[in-house]
């Protein structure tokens, strides 16, 4: 198969060209499909190896040559294998770069970058607790493998009659749709901070705030109670419908070669929400590594 040959194609120009072939031949040289296309010039092939020996004995008219010869030879280009190591080595950046990208882009087509709930956003902070159950989160790698099992826990939800988990782009796209004419269930108790930070700003439809602008909170600390109190004296249990603006400080030592990375771990790490926005970063090299200091807001939210 032609394919499967490793040579070069020759031409060979002079008087009674035929002559030339002998000289080629005592210097061990194969030639290959020798054809007389007109009365001073010879088509061959020969191994990609031989092409310098051929030169050797006839110059190349693309080169100047010192001293006289009868017969010039000119390459008119590789063929089979020859011909395929050439286009890979002349475009070998080219090839590494596509690849790369190939790589790049099946790599990212599994990472989730936002997690979107459509439909209704009755419950948007149910659905994305069982999401992050199952290790779906922003800055995560995707896996289709649970998708039924997170369907099957959100439509446990009170009124949930729909429910689909899609992945596209880089985001996943939650459709979820209530019974007709269902009145949401709100979700009760005290909503507690999810980061440590600063209150900037707190709003509260319904429930007993808890902290005010210009308190330090803790993860996991309430923020609003889930109740009111009656004139009478008692509490009565209520869903808190409330919003919080957070003040936070990130600061952690990264081992990165450079700020870039250090940085990227740093804000995979952080893991911030749909919401939330960075203020400030700064990066700072020792001799360890990288320390990076971010400062954000977090948006902290309820039935809101």
């Amino acid at each position: 198969m032609e394919f499967l040959t490793f040579r070069t194609r020759v031409r060979i120009d002079g008087v009674m060209p035929e002559r030339a072939l002998l000289k080629l031949r005592r210097a061990g040289i194969a030639l290959y499909r020798v054809k007389k296309v007109q009365k001073t010039q010879i088509l061959l092939e020969v191994k990609k190896k031989d092409v310098e020996k051929v030169f050797a004995i006839y110059p190349n008219v693309c080169y100047n040559s010192s001293g006289y010869s009868p017969y010039t030879a000119t390459v008119l280009g590789d063929i089979g294998l020859a011909k395929a190591w050439a286009f890979v080595k002349n475009r070998v950046g080219l090839i590494v770069g596509g690849l790369a990208f190939c790589a790049l882009t099946l790599f990212a087509d599994t990472l989730v970058f936002s997690v979107d709930v459509v439909g209704t956003r009755a419950y948007d902070r149910e659905v994305k607790s069982i999401l992050e159950s199952y290790g779906v989160k922003p800055f995560s790698k995707y896996g289709a493998d649970g998708v039924d099992e997170i369907c099957s826990e959100i439509l446990r939800l009170d009124g949930v009659e729909y429910c689909t988990v899609k992945k596209s782009g880089l985001r996943v796209v939650v459709d979820i749709r209530l019974a007709k004419f269902h009145k949401p269930t709100l979700s009760t108790g005290d909503m507690t901070a999810k980061r440590s930070g600063e209150i900037r700003r707190i709003t509260v439809i319904r429930g007993t705030p808890l902290k005010n602008v210009g308190d330090t909170v803790v993860s996991g600390e309430a923020l609003v109670g889930g109740y009111f109190q009656t004139e009478s004296g008692t509490q009565k249990t209520v869903a808190p419908i409330a919003r919080a603006e957070l003040a936070c400080a990130y600061e952690c030592l990264f081992t990165a070669e450079s700020e870039e990375q250090a940085f990227a771990a740093a804000y995979l790490e952080l893991g911030l929400g749909e919401y939330d926005e960075i203020e400030n970063a700064e990066i700072t090299q020792t001799e360890n590594g990288y320390i990076v200091k971010i400062a954000y807001t977090a948006i902290e939210t309820m039935n809101f």
